[in-house]
């Protein structure tokens, strides 16, 4: 894994946020400005791909931390 590599991980797009809780981005940046409310649906599949996503970053560090 390179430094780009590294680094692309740690921004998430809210285009990937929107397609990983399955609304569309305009409803997800409704979410974030607090103009709408996440249902409970929603906030929980944004909190599963959560988990993921920091199960990824401790992946990548820890390959990075190998490279030494």
């Amino acid at each position: 894994m390179n430094f780009k590599e590294a680094t692309d991980l740690l921004a998430v797009p809210l285009e990937r946020v929107a397609g990983v809780v399955g609304k569309t981005y305009g409803t997800v940046l409704a979410y974030r400005t607090g103009d709408r409310a996440a249902p409970s649906e929603v906030r929980s599949r944004l909190a599963d791909f959560m988990r993921r996503h920091a199960a990824a970053l401790v992946e990548a560090a820890d390959e990075l931390d190998k490279q030494k």
